[in-house]
């Protein structure tokens, strides 16, 4: 059951938020995505996790990674045919502030931060992994209409980050497996070094944060809806999901 709301997110998100494909569209910034409680990759404090007795109440804690994969595709027709392929790609990459909490009742949340760091960073490697994908590695289409072509090119991306997602899911539940979902610190602490170094050794390539980047009191340029996507981990963690704005 789990599995198929998790894809159904996903295909609420492919279907919901759209980059125009227009060449005088706006490129999303970190302004516009913080103003939908995106906030970029760091070092998690407590702060980073506000007390909320109502939302998941099977965890004790609960942390939402994210990644927010942008693109601008073009369309051109080619005997007959009309041709979609993406030629513009954007990956932001984070903690969704909305999503992520502790309950009242939990006071060792500063004990479970290495626990929930290392799941924040094996999000990052898959972000940025996927961030350094160049357009011609990226699915293409073609349909008959540009209408056709573009319904295609949505569905195969869709196909191609669900595989790229798995990657990531797969890795987080193995890391909660080993560690006892936190039960076992030293397990905690002896991966979290592995994980960091991998982390260390990935060049990064998302869409890179300075406090420049947000004018104070400034408003978002564009609208860029991060969707709800499933949860990553608590206590008793749940899997690590992400998201596509197109």
């Amino acid at each position: 059951m789990r599995s198929k709301r998790l894809a159904l997110v996903l295909a609420l998100a492919l279907t919901s938020n759209a980059l125009s494909q227009d060449e005088s569209h706006q490129q999303p910034t970190w302004q516009d995505v913080m103003a939908k409680g995106m906030v970029p990759y760091h070092q998690l404090t407590v702060d980073d996790f506000p007390i909320n007795d109502k939302a998941h109440p099977d965890h004790n804690f609960y942390i939402q990674p994210v990644i927010a994969p942008q693109y601008h595709f073009i369309i051109k027709p080619y005997n007959g045919f009309a041709y979609a392929a993406i030629d513009q790609w954007m990956v932001f990459s984070g903690l969704d502030k909305n999503e992520t909490s502790r309950k009242s009742r939990f006071k060792t949340m500063k004990a479970a931060l290495p626990y929930a760091q290392a799941i924040l960073d094996i999000n990052e490697i898959h972000a940025r992994q996927i961030a350094a994908l160049k357009p011609g590695e990226l699915p293409q289409a073609r349909g008959n209409t540009a209408d056709e072509a573009r319904k295609e090119l949505t569905v195969k991306l869709k196909e191609f980050l669900a595989e790229k997602y798995k990657e990531s899911e797969t890795e987080a539940e193995a890391f909660m497996k080993a560690t006892g979902r936190s039960a076992n610190t030293k397990k905690v602490r002896e991966l979290a070094v592995e994980i960091r170094k991998r982390l260390e050794a990935t060049p990064p390539a998302t869409v890179p944060f300075t406090e420049a980047t947000v004018a104070p009191g400034s408003s978002p340029s564009a609208a860029v809806p991060i969707p709800r996507v499933s949860p990553t981990a608590g206590a008793t963690p749940a899997s690590p999901r992400d998201s596509l704005n197109r």
